[in-house]
């Protein structure tokens, strides 16, 4: 079957286009001359658990692989943002002599939030992943040229954040030591999202040529 609107080809039973995302509704058919017969509509009720969870079913199917990328790592940087960063020394217990006598001193952990009483500026990392998850939303029912520019943000986005603290995690010893769940997570998930745009990005050439 091919998209009512640019013309993609796509698997029988597609429910939307993978890439302008219109929705594709089924067509009516003739059982006789002169005579249409529709599909009715069911009756309206609340959605159950199972018809939601079938939507969610479809929908994913219906992105493409970078966009599943993208979406995937918009919502792991931002959990990663406020999960643990760093675990170390408590430097507050320096000053306890008993906490000292009874063996050595305490740890704590931060997260981004935390981070930010120090440094505001660390609030762009969270901004950048929610502008992520923004633009894969918006790239669902996008245009081609659109879809293509939006990509191209995607990767720009991931590319300033998720490779250097990636690199930090892998080759720095102090990075390794100290590092917690949120920083391998946040650095993760900006890689998926670079990796989500340069994807599509290949995918929309294909279709091009």
């Amino acid at each position: 079957m091919n998209c009512s609107a640019c013309g993609n080809v796509l698997p029988d039973g597609s429910v939307f286009c993978e890439i302008c995302g219109v929705e594709l509704r089924p067509v009516s058919f003739a059982t006789s001359p002169g005579v249409v017969r529709t599909t009715a509509a069911p009756p309206s009720s609340s959605p159950s658990a199972a018809a939601i969870a079938e939507l969610g079913g479809m929908l994913i199917k219906s992105m493409s692989l970078g966009e599943k990328l993208a979406g995937v790592g918009s919502l792991a940087a931002t959990l990663g943002f406020f999960l643990p960063w760093l675990s170390g020394p408590n430097l507050r217990s320096l000053g306890n002599l008993s906490a000292l006598a009874g063996g050595g001193m305490g740890t704590t952990s931060y997260s981004g939030f935390d981070v930010t009483k120090i440094w505001g500026g660390v609030f762009l990392i969270l901004a950048a992943a929610i502008a992520s998850g923004v633009l894969f939303f918006i790239s669902g029912k996008a245009p081609f040229s659109r879809k293509l520019n939006i990509s191209a943000f995607q990767v720009m986005i991931g590319s300033i954040i998720g490779p250097a603290i990636i690199v930090a995690l892998l080759f720095i010893p102090f990075m390794q030591s100290v590092a917690g769940l949120g920083l391998w997570l946040l650095g993760l998930g900006f890689c998926s999202i670079t990796a989500g745009g340069l994807v599509t990005i290949s995918q929309l050439g294909k279709i091009v040529r």
